[in-house]
Parts: C-alpha cells; structure tokens; sequence
C-alpha cells in the first residue's frame, strides 16, 4: 500500500477516528455464524500444516529450517536445539557463540526436548492458529468499537468479518513456510498480537506484559509501547511505561544472574551490534559487509536509531487510532530490524485487513501490490 497523497491525508485521519465507511456493505453476519466460520477456518488451517507434514516431512524438515528467508540467527530453531542440548548437559547455552535466543524458549522447548519432533511441530502449529485467532479478535473488537463512533450520514461502515482476517493470515504462504521451519519468531508475533488486543480492550497491565516479552524476544518491539500507553485512556501514560520499563529490566536482570553476563552479550549486545553478517532479507548485512570497521560504530547507531525512531512521531500522529500506529509500527519493524525474515512480514500483512476500509484511501493499488509480492 502506498503512503496516501497530501489531499488525501486528513481524510484518512478522519476515516481512522469514525472507523471508515462505505457506500455499499453488507451488514454483519450474526455472531454465531460468524464464530462457526471462524472455527472453520482455524480447523482448515491446522488441516493444512498438517497435511504438508505428513505429505513432505522429510522435506520441511531438513530443508526449510536451512533457508534465510525463513530463519535468522536470532529465531533459528536449529541453534535453539543447541542450546537446549546444551542446557541438558549442564553447559550454558550461551558459551560458544551459537545460540542467542531468550531464555524463555529454553524453559519453553525443554520438555519438548525429549520428545518425537512431532511435539513441536504441534507447537507451531498452535502457535499459528493462536496468532490468528487474536486477529480475528483484533478485527472484532476493531469493528465493535466502530460501530459505537458517529460516521457519515447516508453511508454504512464497511464489515471487517474476523474470519477473513485469520483465513488471510493463516493461509498466507509466508505463514505457512515460517510455520514449518519452526522459526521463534512466532512467538515474538504471538506477544505482540496479545499487547495489542489487551491494549485494545483497556488491560493495561496484560498489554504491558505482553509487550515486555515481545521485547525481551526481539528488541524491537520496544515501539510498541508508545501506541499500548496511548490506549490507556485516562490512566497514566508515564505509568505505562514504567511498568514496561521496570519488566524488561526484571527480565534481563534474572537472567544475567542466571547465565552470567555472557547472555546479554549474546542476546541483546548481539542484534544491537549486528554480529552475524549470515545474508537475510534485510539491509544490515549487505551494508555492513562494505563499510571499513572504523565506521561500523557510527553506522550501527545509525541503523538501530532510524528503525526506533519512528515510534513516538508515529503514535502521535495516529494518537486518536492507537491500534493503527501499533499495526504501522509492526511493517517498520519488519523492514528496519537487523535480522528480519519473511515471517515478519507475514504478520504485517495479516494486520492490514483489519483496516480494509482505507483501501479507498491509496493510490495505485495494482502497482503497489505487485511491488510487494515481487518484494
């Protein structure tokens, strides 16, 4: 989708505070249709991961684990098995410069551990049909909080069905692919899908929660505390964030005591400098490659500021619609983080119907839309 024209740019702020509307839309269907389809299509989708594993198993699990797109350094499940196997023989996980993920998927997976790889495909499996029932839940809330705002006289609001959204999100092959390579960064999409409905809703204290582990997971959703305090309504937003503050730094603060100072070197210290030069689908590793040392500080600053300085001017501007500065957040994240792969672009996709209304609102959409699958 492009960026809307100067003309065009009030008016989409406006659809965006009265939730959109349209001239021709069907109305609603009634709830209890509605949440068959949703069951419906949570089944299919479980059906088809399903299906691809027995089918090709062999294939999804020795070649797509393998892949860039699919998983980086910090959401390989492979580099995760070290870790647990290292963990299961008593050596930190974090010695040897292999594994860099949170502690939190150790305790997760070590169960797991011991178990037919069966289990965990069944994990992500749950995983996804989890993420895309917050979406449907998104989408609902989205359209239930719409229809209580005044719009245009003479016009019906367009009807964000939730089914669709997970039908769109669980079906979408980057999905799928992400899905079967087992890359972490599902969970990470998982806490942030959670922040953003429980932000939505008013439960500040579990949006906060849920924003401190995505962080704790991937850094980067850090951004999203600027639209999950805007959703706090009359309460403090100063308090917001401290609480969030106050979790991040709880976290990483057992942790350390835990593994040492050798997990936050090889955590946070590592995506913030950008260790692994390993090729992915982002912009780090093929300008880092280029640069003389002397300049790679100054540049790293560079990089990692840009990707997190769109977080306050962003929620500002969309202070009115939290959850659409929190949904632009994620497609800025997906761009600018150190180490992206296709599953971060996938949950930006399956964001976006939750506001199909302003599709009116773009300009050249065939265009834009081909750009971004050739992407």
């Amino acid at each position: 989708m492009t960026a809307p024209s100067k003309k065009n740019g009030d008016a989409l702020v406006d659809a965006l505070r009265t939730g959109g509307t349209a001239k021709k839309a069907s109305p609603p269907p009634p709830a209890q249709t509605e949440s068959a389809q949703l069951a419906y299509v949570l089944a299919v989708g479980c059906l088809l991961r399903i299906c691809i594993l027995v089918m090709f198993g062999n294939f999804v699990h020795d070649y797509l684990p393998g892949r860039v797109e699919l998983s980086t350094p910090v959401t390989s499940f492979k580099r995760l098995s070290e870790g647990l196997h290292l963990s299961a023989h008593n050596i930190s996980p974090y010695n040897g410069g292999v594994f860099h993920q949170s502690p939190l998927l150790l305790l997760a997976f070590k169960g797991l551990y011991y178990l037919p790889e069966a289990f965990s495909d069944a994990v992500y499996i749950a995983m996804d049909v989890l993420i895309a029932l917050g979406l449907a839940k998104l989408a609902g809330a989205r359209v239930a909080r719409a229809a209580q705002q005044v719009g245009v006289p003479g016009e019906t609001r367009f009807v964000c069905r939730p089914s669709v959204v997970a039908a769109l999100y669980l079906f979408n092959p980057l999905v799928v692919a992400t899905s079967l390579a087992k890359s972490t960064i599902v969970f990470s999409h998982a806490a942030i899908i959670g922040a953003l409905y429980f932000g939505l809703q008013g439960l500040v204290n579990w949006a906060v929660v849920c924003t401190a582990i995505a962080t704790h997971l991937s850094i980067y959703p850090v951004m999203l505390i600027a639209p999950i305090s805007l959703m706090t309504h009359s309460r403090s937003i100063a308090a917001t964030v401290l609480k969030f503050t106050a979790l991040v730094l709880i976290l990483h603060t057992l942790f350390v005591a835990i593994y040492g100072v050798e997990y936050f070197t090889a955590t946070v210290d590592f995506t913030i400098r950008v260790s692994d030069l390993q090729p992915n689908v982002g912009l780090f590793w093929y300008f880092f490659i280029e640069i003389f040392d002397e300049f790679r500080a100054f540049f790293i600053v560079v990089f990692q500021l840009t990707a997190l300085a769109f977080a306050v001017p962003v929620a500002y501007r969309f202070r009115f619609e939290p959850l659409f500065a929190g949904i632009l957040l994620v497609g800025i994240m997906s761009a600018l983080k150190s180490y992206p792969a296709w599953g971060d672009l996938a949950l930006f996709l399956g964001l976006l119907p939750i506001y199909e209304d302003l599709l009116k609102y773009t300009q050249y959409v065939f265009l834009s839309a081909n750009l971004l699958m050739f992407g």
